[in-house]
């Protein structure tokens, strides 16, 4: 089941199968499990202005998780690195992800804090980075462009996709 979301009247954020089970693999649908998070690695297609995600970081030791709250380790910048040394240099950091204990999932302001730090001082190609949040019952993604607001994106759902 890939995701599909609008970034802009000509650009979409698409989040293949694999990557989605990855996310929902870590819903937080019992009581006792914590949150968990991510980085978002993909491509910007050559033939479209689409971004893809392909795969994201799964909850390393060195993070520090709750069921309220999660701390990204250095290590998700290592694994993302390596990933794309591996992949020559072609794999590229489109955002963080993490979950949250809620059906309908929404941003706190240490969410909108840490993205507005990211965005400011993070190394990424494009203009702007994506933030889904895992809920236990959909996963909604924001996005933030340097200097912009934090804005929600739109699934998009297509037949023909």
């Amino acid at each position: 089941m890939r995701l599909i979301f609008q970034v802009t009247t000509s650009r979409r954020l698409i989040i293949v199968d694999e990557a989605v089970k990855q996310l929902l693999a870590h819903a937080q649908r019992s009581w006792w499990q914590a949150e968990a998070g991510g980085v978002l690695l993909g491509r910007h297609l050559l033939d479209s202005e689409d971004l893809v995600v392909d795969e994201v970081t799964t909850p390393q030791k060195q993070d520090r998780r709750s069921r309220f709250s999660f701390f990204r380790s250095k290590q998700h910048g290592a694994v993302a690195r390596a990933r794309w040394a591996a992949r020559e240099s072609t794999m590229a950091y489109l955002g963080l992800w993490h979950t949250h204990p809620q059906g309908d999932p929404t941003p706190s302001g240490v969410d909108r804090r840490d993205w507005a730090q990211a965005v400011a001082g993070d190394v990424f190609e494009g203009d702007r980075l994506f933030f889904p949040i895992v809920g236990t019952d959909r996963i909604r993604v924001w996005s933030k462009t340097r200097g912009g607001p934090i804005e929600e994106l739109d699934e998009v759902r297509s037949d023909d996709d």
